[in-house]
């Protein structure tokens, strides 16, 4: 089995969406995709003290050291082929260990700040993968498109997930009256859609920013780019019915 194979596999299991919407690239543009794919498995599976060794990791392969394990080697090629950025990688996995750190999110600004280290360094590393032109101007895009995903993920994941739960900003929590005990006991009230529509609010902004510059995606990649922003605002509009009619 190659280490694209087993990157495949990992995207499959974790991520069956953006496995099927990424089938539609070419060949080598599809494998580089599952490998940013694995990477963002697995770092999100690590606790703050394995992140250390896999920043470590990391380092070693941007420096150019010899990549051992499947998803660097993996990561090595697609670098080769598609000349990933550094500053996206670092930053990606500075979110994932800030986010491991954080007992809870107080402000606002700090969901933001994950939503773009993580979902928007995601964008800008698969950005070469689905642009070879207009990469400075859909930078905008990869960045925005990806941090709506993530705030997206938090609000749909929010009572079925402890880290997603955390996230919620407990400044925003307290503008609104929602409670610990109620986040706790999974309570949608008013003051709960209140605190959804005010994340959700940013999202769809996010969504919309994202939106202005999809077109320019090349037309092997731009059913996969735009699918993935139909299928998280959709998403987004189903919770908000169902929440509604709770």
């Amino acid at each position: 089995m190659t280490e694209y194979e087993t990157c495949a596999q990992l995207a499959e299991a974790h991520f069956p969406l953006y496995k099927r919407t990424f089938s539609s690239l070419p060949p080598k543009n599809r494998r580089a995709a599952w490998a940013v794919l694995a990477l963002f498995h697995e770092a999100d599976r690590l606790d703050v003290q394995e992140l250390g060794g896999f920043e470590q990791a990391a380092q070693d392969f941007l420096n150019g050291s010899r990549a051992d394990g499947f998803l660097w080697e993996a990561l090595t090629d697609v670098r080769q082929q598609f000349a990933l950025e550094e500053e996206p990688l670092r930053e990606f996995i500075a979110g994932q260990i800030s986010d491991r750190e954080k007992v809870t999110y107080q402000e606002f600004d700090d969901l933001l700040m994950y939503a773009g280290q993580t979902g928007g360094a995601l964008g800008l590393l698969l950005l070469p993968v689905c642009a070879r032109r207009n990469q400075g101007k859909l930078r905008h895009a990869a960045v925005s498109l990806g941090a709506a995903i993530q705030l997206t993920r938090v609000l749909l994941e929010v009572h079925t997930d402890e880290r997603a739960k955390k996230r919620l900003p407990r400044q925003v929590m307290k503008q609104f009256g929602y409670t610990e005990e109620e986040l706790e006991s999974h309570t949608v009230n008013k003051a709960f859609m209140n605190v959804w529509e005010y994340i959700a609010f940013e999202a769809e902004a996010y969504f919309e920013e994202a939106s202005e510059e999809l077109e320019l995606f090349p037309l092997y990649s731009r059913p996969a780019v735009t699918g993935l922003a139909a299928h998280y605002r959709s998403e987004l509009g189903d919770m908000r019915q169902q929440l509604s009619q709770a």
